[in-house]
């Protein structure tokens, strides 16, 4: 069973004022097949804290390992491994590339494995299919509503079926009722693919149905009650 150890990390960041430290020490083991909730307040950290374990951003102090194996030191073709092969970071921000259409979109992360365009094209239809996006494959990114583009960017992290799904507010920008079908295929993708589905969230529903709730606040990690 592979695992993500977050051992003492912190971070800071440098400003017109003293240095702000927004992340204390902060030491937790994330296990594939468990489902985690993150909340805490706007502003918190929580963002900060997915983006350092994609490895996207790096700890002030502390190490991140992944499989005893610290992901800041990794070369570019490890990197390239963990980022691609392991794991999957969904952004609030969609960043859909707006000179390809939405099913260009989801077939990336395929097309960048090597896989056969005609294979990547048909696993791709099936994911905007099951995020509700079948009538959009041809749509230009900039057609589509935030929560459309959303849901598109969530078939693009899905495509790689990854061992730790990281989804910073993936219902945040979504209705109720869609909201309850995006999480409920994310749960069911954790309990199929046997994932880890680690989200932030102000979505005391979606905060709820996860296996593990945490609360962020302070620069500490804690576990929490959701009521």
């Amino acid at each position: 069973m592979n695992t993500i150890t977050l051992s003492c990390v912190s971070k800071s960041f440098v400003t017109y004022s003293p240095v702000s430290q927004l992340l204390h020490d902060i030491s937790y083991v994330f296990k594939q097949g468990s489902t985690y909730a993150i909340t805490g307040a706007s502003g918190s950290g929580k963002s900060t804290l997915l983006s350092l374990i994609a490895g996207i951003d790096r700890p002030t102090s502390g190490t991140i390992l992944w499989d005893e194996k610290n992901i800041n030191t990794f070369n570019m073709d490890q990197y390239s491994y963990y980022i691609y092969g392991y794991i999957s970071l969904l952004l609030q921000t969609p960043h859909l590339i707006t000179e390809l259409n939405v099913l260009e979109n989801v077939m990336i992360p395929g097309l960048i494995a090597r896989q056969s365009r005609s294979q990547v094209s048909q696993n791709a239809k099936m994911l905007l299919k099951q995020v509700g996006l079948s009538d959009y494959e041809h749509a230009c990114p900039t057609e589509l509503s935030g929560g459309q583009q959303q849901r598109a960017a969530l078939a693009r992290a899905l495509y790689s079926r990854p061992k730790f799904l990281l989804a910073d507010e993936p219902t945040g920008s979504l209705d109720a009722s869609t909201g309850d079908s995006i999480a409920q295929l994310l749960l069911s993708c954790a309990t199929e693919w046997g994932m880890a589905l680690i989200v932030s969230t102000h979505d005391t529903a979606l905060a709820a149905r996860m296996d593990t709730r945490l609360r962020l606040a302070d620069g500490v990690l804690k576990m929490c009650t959701i009521t």
